[in-house]
């Protein structure tokens, strides 16, 4: 009798072990294996610059962070200071070296003759490698995603050779160092817009080294 117990608790160990292995399909698991992924691609998003509304003013300015060279007019044809939005955040990218600060150019404005103070911006070489192109403009990378929750999956299921499971998920913002100071300096809509969970959903497959990303296979 003692040697069907001790095999009977080992079949019952051997059991246990399984379920919390790496094939398991458990939230654990697969938060595990789309994190790993996540985490090597980067979220790069259109970022518009905080501009003013002046007329014949607006159109002389660059509209998207991470432009090659970015003009920010300083004055309007009054006088006053304007763009505070848009010179705050340059000053964060110009802190985190992505952009340096040129000479301020004078500009002329309409067919009156006046002129006005330009700031100029250009990007930096680290600047380069934040920023991806796109056939809308360029996308400013603000860091990678992780999970927030693993909403739902589907049982295991045999697919072209292959054990695979749907996963919807929410995924966070991973920001780089500068980014909640940007958003900070930017408009209400814009850092929501970019804080905001995503949902998002992904196949997994089942591998002999656990779940992983069905993408990173390929």
């Amino acid at each position: 009798m003692k040697p069907i117990k001790w095999l009977a608790l080992t079949g019952m160990a051997a059991l246990l072990a399984a379920c919390g292995s790496k094939q398991e399909a458990s939230k654990s698991n697969f938060e595990k294996a789309i994190n790993d992924f996540a985490g090597q691609e980067r979220v790069c998003l259109p970022l518009g610059v905080g501009m003013d509304a002046e007329q014949g003013i607006d159109a002389m300015a660059s509209g998207m962070l991470g432009d090659k060279q970015i003009r920010i007019p300083l004055k309007n044809t009054q006088g006053s200071r304007i763009n505070k939005e848009a010179l705050k955040q340059m000053e964060v990218l110009v802190d985190a070296d992505l952009y340096t600060q040129g000479e301020d150019i004078t500009q002329a404005v309409g067919l009156g003759g006046a002129s006005i103070p330009v700031a100029v911006f250009n990007r930096t070489e680290k600047g380069d490698n934040q920023v991806l192109p796109s056939p809308h403009g360029p996308l400013l990378c603000l860091g990678t995603q992780k999970v927030a929750d693993v909403v739902l999956f589907t049982e295991p299921t045999a697919a072209n050779g292959v054990t695979i499971s749907k996963v919807v998920y929410q995924a966070e913002l991973v920001p780089e160092k500068w980014v909640k100071k940007l958003l900070k300096n930017s408009d209400k809509e814009l850092a929501e817009r970019v804080e905001a969970p995503q949902r998002q959903s992904v196949t997994l497959v089942l591998t002999n080294q656990g779940w992983r990303d069905l993408r990173e296979l390929r």
